[in-house]
């Protein structure tokens, strides 16, 4: 746990990460929290693998912290081959991969010690889930008449996500009349969404009451119209355009350590993988993508580490594209924050910054940065909101406030 608990301490304080969703809850949780599905699940992932090996090859960690981040993604794997519950994922006759692994997983959590006992009641559970899933796939699928076994369900998802909702309506111990009663209140309206509070974490499964939903769409308003201009001054609107012009022609390489470039490489190259998914054109596409990426250099370490096959490798333009905004954007964030049509102002600036560099049939330049500006304004939106929530004000608009 002190590898995992030496990435949690690197990337505090920094806004690209090289794992987003770890924090100090996942290696210091409390009696509620060690009871998340989800925090386990991010802890034991691809993505804390990757993060773990970075840290060793830019010296920060020691060698023996890749025996840590080989355990989390075995652990991930594992995982994701006991709860499958897509067609591609589930096990076929010919799974002789996913098979292997359960077997292996067998002898690996066998030889496994913890502490002064030596032996975990999760090791007893482990070995018992493994070895029938390994029975049911012999019977119904090798010798039986199925074509494929999907693990996912075969889990306790729907009873333990059941209890937790009845347990939430304030009883943790309900008697039989108060538990009808409520079970009655979960059908018609806590199944129709996941409460964010909950112990468990939400299967990808549709609801049944999902139907009765009424889709509330977000009116959209223009560019040019009276209310929106309202969000911003005349004076803003006037000095923003050239002050952002004059940033981005002086923006040099940002004071970034080597974890950081490692993930605003690799942020580069999902925006990529985005705007190819989006029919962009051939001429466009040849310029986005790096044709021969250097698995040697040090920012594309994280991307080869969490390679899956569909991830992309931004080319040298993208990347000094982006680097050239993201310094734009820590000089002048909190500013930008509070200003109208924010993506769209950035973004036709700093276009005119790679106007030879770039394709102009797809205005490729422009939907990049403002694709980056949206992601990032939504990166300090939630770093905002765990500032107010740790000052913790009575009513939103004392936190309103508090932001002006």
């Amino acid at each position: 746990m002190s590898h995992i608990s030496q990435v949690v301490a690197y990337q505090e304080g920094k806004t690209l990460k090289l794992a987003p969703k770890l924090t100090a809850a996942h290696v210091n949780p409390g009696n509620f929290e060690k009871m998340k599905v989800s925090l386990a699940a991010q802890l034991f992932s691809h993505s804390t693998a990757a993060a773990i090996s970075v840290l060793v090859e830019i010296g920060i960690a020691e060698d023996k912290a890749l025996t840590t981040a080989w355990f989390c993604k075995y652990i991930d794997e594992l995982f994701d081959i006991l709860n499958s519950r897509h067609y591609h994922a589930a096990l076929f006759p010919g799974s002789d991969t996913h098979i292997q692994k359960l077997e292996n997983a067998l002898l690996i959590i066998q030889n496994l010690k913890f502490g002064k006992t030596g032996w975990k009641p999760v090791q007893s559970g482990l070995k018992l889930t493994i070895k029938s899933i390994l029975g049911l796939y012999n019977d119904f699928v090798k010798e039986g008449p199925f074509r494929y076994l999907l693990t996912g369900r075969f889990t306790q998802d729907a009873v333990e996500n059941l209890f937790s909702q009845v347990r939430a309506h304030g009883r943790p111990c309900p008697k039989a009349v108060h538990f009808r009663r409520t079970l009655r209140l979960i059908v018609l309206a806590e199944l129709l969404h996941t409460n964010s509070d909950t112990s468990y974490d939400a299967d990808d499964s549709e609801q049944l009451l999902d139907f009765i939903k009424n889709s509330k769409t977000r009116p959209v308003m223009d560019a040019d119209s009276d209310d929106l201009a309202l969000l911003c001054t005349s004076e803003d609107r006037n000095d923003m355009p050239d002050e952002l012009m004059s940033l981005a022609e002086a923006a040099s390489a940002t004071a970034m350590d080597t974890g950081e470039k490692s993930a605003l490489y690799y942020i580069a190259g999902w925006l990529v993988h985005k705007e190819i998914k989006s029919r962009t054109c051939d001429a466009c596409c040849e310029h986005l993508c790096s044709k021969n990426p250097d698995a040697g250099l040090p920012e594309a370490s994280l991307t080869f580490h969490r390679w899956y096959g569909e991830l992309k490798h931004p080319s040298d333009v993208v990347v000094r594209l982006i680097s050239k905004c993201e310094t734009v954007i820590r000089l002048q964030l909190p500013k930008l924050s509070m200003s109208a049509n924010v993506a769209d102002e950035v973004a036709r600036t700093m276009e005119k910054q790679c106007v030879e560099l770039l394709p102009l049939c797809c205005s490729i330049g422009y939907r990049l940065v403002k694709r980056f500006i949206v992601l990032r304004l939504h990166v300090y939106g939630r770093q905002l909101t765990k500032t107010l929530k740790v000052g913790g004000y009575a009513s939103k608009s004392a936190a309103r406030n508090a932001v002006k």
